[in-house]
């Protein structure tokens, strides 16, 4: 249905939007102006002081990186879905809160979290966050903080596979997305064709999209098989990563040849999505996905998870340059896009404030807001990535602010970029029966997406729409990688802790893997995507307050100042503590049990960790020189 824009359809969504991103970058500029050199002198950053990648470089684990180099990987790895999908779910209190939680949680929690656990961890060797722990809190304390992260990467990785299956099998009216309708006999000569397995009829439109005929309430509707396209692309891609990776690391092919190679193999691969569609089952994508998810953590990194990655970022920087540039233009336009998604006045737009809304379809502003749009703000997976991967590579200990700090604003601007995505995008009424009506937050996101790089660029409505999906899905695969890694290098470490000597089969890749994944399966299975994400976006916060914990003790137990890490530890202690209470009442009331089970474990492992560090503060400092 078009609407009519009238009169009023040159509102201030020029102005909104220019003095959004010009308000949000002038914020990530002073915080890293000014707070960044006061997190460097606080913790005492010393450029003469040798990393572990430097003295212990080995050429594999440890190995020191240029800076813009470690900027990109570590940036690849920390960016999920969780900023794009966060303040997405987090706009139903309207645009504002979501808007300062991101601004500020980024510069004054989030940048902060990921600066001190790399420079942590570098001075510490290299060592991770809960191996640290093992000094600081004892060895309860350790085995306390092993079992929350992997509790809450199994979160994390149930999560993003619910995500990448939404995504994957994504299909929308098509004249939602631009296309022309079909013709009554056209849509009646479809249906006399044969269905495939879900039902659907095979249609050739001339627009480019591909389509089929589907019966809905007893009358044809002609659908865009939008998930289709970005189906082939992983496929795709994932089958020739193996060839990239052997010219990269066993070849040795040069910079320029690889770039070139990653492109035709993105360009290819989207180019073949719009050819031969894939469209099978929710089900079948999540069988799918877990056992690629299987064989790319299991595997040596060079030979799948990294080309995979190379390629993928490809389209992870094209979509990313595409939004900002599109916002800028629809800034400078000041119109509203004249589609029907899009608001047609400012009557139509989300609401800059809207509690009452928020508490209908998510909870009370606090906490439930501050868990919704986690990785936007502060993401206790980051610490993950800091500590003992990205410290690994880091060649000079001011490089700490560089990568830890940037990257984290990056990734706030990201959520920022998504926010006023949808605010120019999507209307509220569209907004709120796509994103909790029919729980498909990408869905929403990728729309929006469409909508701005029409009005930005002049491409097809359904062109934009279908980058949106890649978008995600690139963010999502990545971190689904490398969750699944992580977490089965904490299982082998737990194991090493509980058994002197541990069975073989309990130091297997394979066994540690295949026990991470299967628990991802059921629990994906089990639960819709907005009920898992409150548990995830709890689970996430309190592992940013655990590795803020950790970060106080050592900072103090050096003679540092600490009250900057131990004041949002305990802001997010608390949150994430009563935002999991509220879940745990929520799944009890519906009976979802393995949630109210999570959701308990978590309390406890939390009550427990705040305890232990209660203890340590209140006990004789002691001293260790910095």
């Amino acid at each position: 249905m078009h609407r009519n824009p009238g009169r009023d359809n040159i509102p201030l969504v020029g102005p909104i939007l220019l003095t959004i991103l010009a308000s949000s970058f002038l914020c990530y500029w002073l915080a890293e102006r000014f707070y960044g050199s006061f997190l460097e002198r606080t913790l005492g950053v010393d450029p003469k002081n040798q990393t572990p990648a430097v003295s212990q470089n080995d050429g594999r684990d440890f190995v020191p990186a240029k800076p813009y180099v470690l900027f990109a990987h570590h940036f690849a790895a920390i960016a999920g879905a969780g900023p794009i999908v966060g303040p997405t779910l987090a706009l139903v209190y309207g645009y504002l809160p979501a808007l300062i939680w991101v601004v500020i949680g980024a510069t004054l929690l989030g940048g902060v979290h990921d600066m001190v656990t790399l420079f942590i961890s570098s001075r510490e060797q290299g060592r991770s966050v809960a191996d640290i722990a093992r000094t600081y809190l004892g060895p309860t304390g350790y085995i306390l903080i092993v079992s929350f992260l992997v509790i809450g990467l199994l979160m994390i990785t149930a999560t993003f596979l619910n995500l990448s299956v939404t995504a994957l099998t994504s299909m929308y009216p098509a004249e939602k997305v631009g296309i022309e309708p079909a013709t009554t006999e056209q849509l009646a000569a479809a249906l006399q064709t044969p269905a495939d397995a879900l039902g659907m009829h095979p249609f050739h439109h001339g627009d480019g999209l591909p389509t089929v005929v589907k019966v809905e309430n007893g009358q044809p509707v002609l659908i865009a098989k939008i998930g289709g396209i970005a189906s082939t692309s992983v496929l795709f891609i994932t089958l020739c990563a193996p060839i990239l990776g052997w010219m990269i690391y066993r070849r040795r092919t040069p910079a320029w040849l690889n770039y070139s190679m990653a492109a035709a193999l993105c360009a290819a691969s989207v180019w073949l999505g719009i050819i031969h569609p894939v469209v099978v089952s929710a089900d079948t994508w999540r069988v799918l996905m877990t056992a690629y998810v299987v064989l790319a953590s299991a595997i040596p990194v060079w030979l799948l998870l990294m080309p995979r990655d190379f390629v993928n970022v490809q389209i992870l920087y094209a979509g990313m340059i595409a939004v900002v540039v599109g916002l800028v233009a629809a800034g400078f336009s000041g119109r509203f896009p004249e589609i029907p998604l899009a608001p047609q006045n400012a009557a139509e737009m989300i609401p800059a404030w809207d509690p009452q809304t928020g508490l209908q379809y998510v909870g009370m502003l606090w906490p439930m807001l501050f868990i919704t749009v986690s990785c936007g703000a502060i993401s206790g997976f980051h610490c993950l990535v800091s500590s003992g991967t990205t410290a690994r590579q880091l060649s000079c200990e001011s490089h700490a602010r560089k990568v830890g700090y940037r990257s984290m604003l990056l990734e706030s601007m990201l959520a920022v970029s998504i926010i006023l995505t949808l605010l120019v995008g999507m209307d509220w009424e569209n907004y709120r029966l796509i994103t909790y009506g029919e729980k498909n937050p990408i869905l929403a996101v990728s729309l929006a997406t469409g909508t701005l790089v029409h009005t930005a660029f002049g491409l097809p409505l359904w062109a934009g729409t279908v980058l949106g999906i890649l978008l995600l899905e690139g963010f999502v695969v990545t971190t689904l990688d490398v969750a699944v890694r992580l977490n089965r290098y904490l299982l082998e470490e737990i194991w090493k802790f509980v058994f002197k000597n541990p069975h073989p089969i309990l130091a297997s890749a394979w066994f540690n893997t295949s026990l991470c994944v299967g628990l991802m399966y059921l629990i994906s299975r089990s639960n819709s995507l907005p009920m898992l994400w409150q548990v995830f976006g709890s689970a996430n916060q309190m592992m940013g307050a655990i590795a803020l914990l950790v970060a106080s003790v050592w900072l103090r137990d050096h003679g540092r100042r600490w009250a900057f890490t131990l004041i949002p530890a305990i802001l997010m202690f608390a949150t994430t503590l009563a935002s999991t209470s509220i879940s745990l009442w929520k799944n009890t009331q519906l009976g979802n049990w393995p949630l109210v089970a999570t959701c308990g474990v978590l309390i406890l492992l939390g009550i427990g960790l705040a305890a232990i560090g209660t203890r340590i503060f209140l006990a004789p400092q002691r001293s260790t020189p910095i």
